[in-house]
């Protein structure tokens, strides 16, 4: 579903950036970093504006999120293209398909946040399209004034398989060394038509 038709149909997003998200966490014990186009863009270098801010956290430190944000947010589970309140009385067992939890403070506002919920923990980055695809979490990681994004390869990672954009490829391309390419290809299927461009 494109951004356009999403608000359309859930309602709009708040402007975050990633220092709002910072501020958010701030004293928070758990595990969090930024991905999705926000990660590319910083690699790059560029700090344009977002449609949304992805939070990514391990699936698996959900209660803590919660228990950190405590009774002053609204939780929602995002699954399979539909949107289901997580209530405070509710347990962890989420919707199946469940792959990101959506806040906002009331009906009344904006959606300010949308937290990712990742198969992989405080040490260790997990593929969630292949789970048996793993490294150090700090070796997927990087951090850019004291925040934590994913490294491009990564977002790239999960894009491919969502939008074969090639464009979008070449502008991230910049952002990524010889290895990140090589592990990007690793990722991709033998007819992808992101392969010509990482080889070249």
């Amino acid at each position: 579903m494109r951004s356009q038709e999403r608000r359309e149909l859930y309602g709009a997003w708040a402007e975050r950036w990633p220092s709002d998200a910072a501020d958010l966490l701030d004293g928070y014990s758990g595990a969090w970093w930024i991905g999705g186009s926000w990660a590319v863009d910083i690699a790059l270098g560029s700090d344009r504006q977002h449609g949304d801010l992805d939070i990514v956290i391990p699936r698996s430190e959900l209660s803590l999120l919660r228990g950190w944000l405590g009774g002053k947010w609204q939780l929602w589970c995002a699954f399979q293209g539909a949107l289901k309140p997580l209530l405070p009385h509710d347990s962890d067992v989420l919707p199946l398909g469940t792959t990101s939890i959506w806040l906002r403070h009331s009906a009344y506002g904006q959606w300010e946040y949308e937290v990712l919920l990742d198969p992989s923990d405080s040490e260790s980055w997990r593929f969630r399209r292949d789970t048996a695809v793993t490294m150090p979490l700090e070796d997927a990681l990087v951090t850019v004034n004291g925040i934590r994004f994913a490294k491009p390869q990564i977002v790239l990672a999960y894009a491919a398989a969502e939008k074969a954009d090639v464009a979008w490829l070449d502008a991230a391309l910049p952002a990524l060394d010889d290895e990140a390419r090589a592990w990007l290809a690793d990722r991709l299927t033998d007819d992808h038509p992101w392969r010509e461009r990482l080889a070249s």
